[in-house]
């Protein structure tokens, strides 16, 4: 009997656990799938944004690739939903987009940046301007909740995320009055033999990376040392950092000519 009593007891001790974590399992899958899934408002905010987008793309004639949308996050007054976005443009488009992109506002939502990631590819427009591959980071913050115990206010939300928006597209706008994406060496043939041709500008650069801090990771190209320091100095004069340090500056060779390699770090004012 002792014998009988000791299996059902180990049995029931081996099973009933599987159970338990079977339906523990079930109910983390629900509450992680009720992030995914939005009710009727949210998801018409979302589409609203996502369809502005797709114009806002058309009409700069951009080469739009992707969108994903990370689950919905939701705060007390607020919920938000983390954009990626990517696309090919030329150097032309940067900031129009930008000024246009971060300024959309829908009801009670409105766009927030959090990160751009802009390089250069192998392909080229017809004018020769490079096109650049740009991811872009954002949020879209709409409100929701009870207001009558938020301390603080939609518009000094409103304005914290205007305010910064600002701040990234008047940084990119000031740093491509100094330099530039497209290379100022290329590959000429005189007389049969290929040559390095140069451009008018001192410095471009291939790479730009926009984090949350707001600081700015530059890496770029230039004929003379002398220029890559003075660019430094021109960053800091327009106005948009109130940073810059220059973290590396090396020797190297572009199609056939001698330049420097260099790496900038900023930080948006």
């Amino acid at each position: 009997m002792v014998k009988r009593f000791i299996v059902v007891f180990l049995f029931v001790g081996l099973v009933f656990p599987g159970f338990v974590l079977a339906e523990n399992s079930q109910k983390e899958t629900a509450a992680a799938g009720e992030q995914i899934f939005t009710g009727r408002a949210e998801y018409r905010n979302l589409r609203m944004c996502l369809d502005f987008v797709a114009d806002l793309m058309a009409k700069l004639d951009l080469k739009y690739n992707e969108a994903r949308v990370s689950p919905m996050v939701m705060a007390e007054h607020w919920y938000e939903f983390p954009i990626e976005l990517g696309w090919l443009g030329t150097q032309d488009t940067v900031v129009p987009l930008f000024e246009r992109l971060l300024a959309y506002s829908f009801a009670e939502s409105r766009l927030a940046n959090w990160a751009i990631a802009i390089s250069c590819s192998a392909e080229t427009s017809d004018d020769g301007q490079p096109f650049l591959s740009i991811s872009a980071q954002e949020k879209l913050v709409c409100l929701g909740g009870a207001e009558r115990d938020w301390k603080g206010s939609p518009a000094e939300m409103w304005a914290s995320i205007f305010k910064r928006n600002q701040k990234i597209v008047r940084a990119i706008k000031s740093m491509l009055e100094l330099t530039t994406f497209t290379p100022q060496v290329c590959k000429k043939i005189q007389g049969g033999v290929v040559v390095g041709q140069i451009g008018q500008r001192k410095t471009w650069i291939t790479n730009l990376r926009l984090d949350s801090d707001d600081r700015i990771q530059l890496t770029g190209y230039s004929l003379d040392p002398k220029q890559v320091t003075l660019f430094g100095e021109e960053l800091l004069r327009s106005g948009s950092f109130v940073e810059v340090y220059l973290s590396s500056m090396t020797k190297n060779v572009y199609e056939k000519v001698p330049v420097w390699r260099f790496d900038i770090t900023a930080r948006a004012n």
